[in-house]
């Protein structure tokens, strides 16, 4: 019991960690400072670690397996820090911290409090896990082109306010998070369409139909948000405001597929 109960200090840990550098973060950028917070990085790269050490316990225990959606919020949550602490490493900035750290606290949160879903023991787990791997891939990416998305929001947004160029250096270039932005929904969209494939393949092994599960519906109506996007950025040449505003969109639509849309394929 004490053992259990030092596993999910570290997993509050994280949690609070997570919040903690993001509201840093967020408020540096309100009230722009040019001196660099040296406790940041490795406030991060600790709250990475006990995050990495509670998914360790339930990789252990057994409590940890990748066929259930609060088990894929675990693991996306720190691959979504472990992104974030990436970009900021590589380019010095601290905009994808205050994006992306919210959404890793989310989902540990998800993840972590939420009541497991009980799967049936005679589903075929493989093509499961198959169908789970290609909705990480694809959750991940799209993850980081909202986060791209919004600094480039926030970018236009400065520009427009005049707001002081200490906030614009923390920010990288429009051309940069434009760019970054369609190669990541490039990315993203065609896995998160596998994935969907690959779910309804393995709905129809199992004798049961996807159509009537409302986590398919949703991740339907989310991929042609994101295939809207591709369109209006390939072929119609919208405006970069607009562009990024609709993958803001589909991510909003992401996260409530994710978070608060019930299977019930794996429940009947």
């Amino acid at each position: 019991m004490p053992l259990t109960v030092a596993w999910a200090f570290l997993g509050w840990l994280s949690l609070l960690g997570y919040l903690v550098i993001a509201s840093v973060t967020l408020w540096r950028l309100w009230r722009p400072q040019k001196h660099p917070l040296l406790f940041l990085k490795p406030l991060l790269i600790a709250t990475i670690v006990c995050h990495l050490l509670y998914l360790t316990e339930g990789a252990v225990t057994g409590w940890l397996k990748l066929d259930t959606p609060e088990a894929v919020a675990v693991v996306l949550s720190v691959l979504v820090a472990a992104v974030a602490f990436w970009q900021f490493k590589q380019s010095k900035m601290e905009a994808p911290l205050g994006f992306l750290l919210p959404l890793s606290a989310i989902l540990l949160a998800f993840g972590s409090f939420e009541k497991p879903t009980q799967l049936s023991p005679e589903l075929r787990r493989d093509i499961l896990l198959v169908h789970v791997a290609f909705t990480i891939g694809g959750y991940l990416m799209l993850t980081l082109s909202f986060s791209s998305a919004v600094t480039h929001l926030l970018t236009l947004w400065s520009l427009k306010r005049k707001r002081s160029l200490a906030l614009l250096e923390k920010l990288p270039p429009l051309e940069t998070t434009e760019r970054l932005t369609s190669q990541l929904v490039l990315l993203g969209f065609p896995l998160l369409v596998l994935g969907m494939v690959v779910g309804i393949v393995w709905a129809r092994l199992e004798g049961k139909s996807a159509w009537t599960d409302p986590k398919v519906s949703f991740s339907i109506l989310t991929g042609g948000v994101f295939a809207a996007y591709l369109h209006a950025r390939f072929v119609r040449r919208w405006e970069a405001a607009a562009l990024h505003c609709l993958v803001v969109v589909g991510f909003i639509c992401l996260l409530v597929t994710f978070l608060a849309v019930r299977h019930t394929l794996a429940m009947e």
